[in-house]
């Protein structure tokens, strides 16, 4: 019979807490827990608490009711309609920009997938999350177009959540799966810019 001590049940119980969908994977039973001391093996993912979009376009949609609810404008039209739509549009060309340089540096999108590779290159010189970063911008940029401070508000709640619940575990899970690459990119690059 294998016993489980409980540093390993708290491990099990956090990686079900925290994982982000059913398709994730939750070593419990498939792990090399063997009478022995070895520890659980873990999966090839950055085992986020959340997927990013979902975070994106729920912090949008609130965004758009607490602005119908109370609009908080802060900007006069003219500057709102001219820069809101230059600051959308740059989030739109970074992000497309990193997703192109993951896709052909062959690294994974989804945070459900493993990561092959450390790219470096593209929008990934001046920051360690673009993808994240046109998340953010994205928010602003609508918050100035619909002249709107909950978008800001938002923004930067989606940010400490960003940094929680993705970021940390993706630089320990890019830590432990590279080790010194990954430190000497994570030394050189910023995480966000």
């Amino acid at each position: 019979m294998v016993r489980w001590d409980v540093a390993e049940w708290k491990l099990w119980l956090i990686r079900y807490l925290t994982s982000p969908s059913s398709e994730s994977e939750i070593y419990m039973g498939e792990s090399s827990v063997n009478a022995g001391n070895e520890q659980a093996e873990l999966p090839d993912h950055a085992g986020v608490a959340f997927h990013p979009p979902l975070l994106l376009a729920v912090m949008l949609i609130l965004g758009f009711i607490g602005r119908w609810i109370a609009p908080l404008g802060f900007l006069p039209r003219e500057i709102s309609v001219s820069v809101g739509p230059i600051i959308t549009a740059g989030s739109f060309g970074l992000f497309f920009w990193a997703a192109y340089t993951m896709r052909t540096g062959d690294a994974s999108i989804p945070t459900s997938e493993p990561t092959n590779t450390i790219v470096e290159c593209g929008p990934f010189r001046f920051s360690r999350n673009p993808v994240y970063l046109a998340m953010l911008l994205l928010q602003l940029g609508v918050g100035v177009w619909a002249n709107s401070a909950w978008f800001f508000w938002l923004a930067a709640v989606s940010a400490v959540l960003l940094t929680w619940g993705v970021i940390l575990r993706e630089e320990q899970y890019l830590g432990r799966k590279f080790g010194a690459e990954y430190a000497s990119y994570k030394a050189r690059v910023r995480r966000w810019f």
